[in-house]
């Protein structure tokens, strides 16, 4: 038991920056209402989709960061590992979706904030590596 507990600390520490983006991810989009109703934010053209592509970049940009930090010295962010890291957040994004939809909170599954989900994950796996690698060495 002490092992385990032990083992979920250490990832907690690790990985508390994928966790912590994760978690703002979840509210933003599960919650029936996370953002003001600012009219101006509103009148930005597919602000919305915009948000999702950031928000999924941003989640492959943190999980990359924590992976490569975790593994320092090592050039761990493989094209095998991006692809991998890019997959689990496309993943995420559909199960997110429909999520939104199970919860009939009024927030809806709608396709394009999906493709805008897919868009930031593709954009934030070829732009993260070498970005990272620069901040880290």
């Amino acid at each position: 038991m002490r092992y385990c507990i032990l083992k979920i600390l250490e990832f907690l520490k690790r990985f508390w920056p994928s966790l912590l983006t994760l978690g703002v991810i979840l509210y933003a989009t599960l919650d029936s209402n996370p953002l003001p109703d600012e009219p101006m934010l509103w009148e930005i053209p597919y602000f919305d989709k915009w948000v999702h592509a950031i928000m999924m970049g941003g989640l492959v940009g943190a999980i990359a960061f924590d992976w490569q930090r975790c593994h320092r010295g090592a050039n761990v962010l493989t094209p095998r590992t991006m692809w991998l890291i890019w997959l689990g957040v496309c993943i995420f994004g559909a199960l997110d979706e429909l999520g939104q939809k199970a919860m009939d909170n009024g927030r809806g599954c709608e396709l394009l904030d999906y493709c805008a989900d897919v868009a930031g994950t593709t954009v934030a796996a070829f732009l993260a590596p070498p970005v990272i690698r620069r901040v880290i060495n």
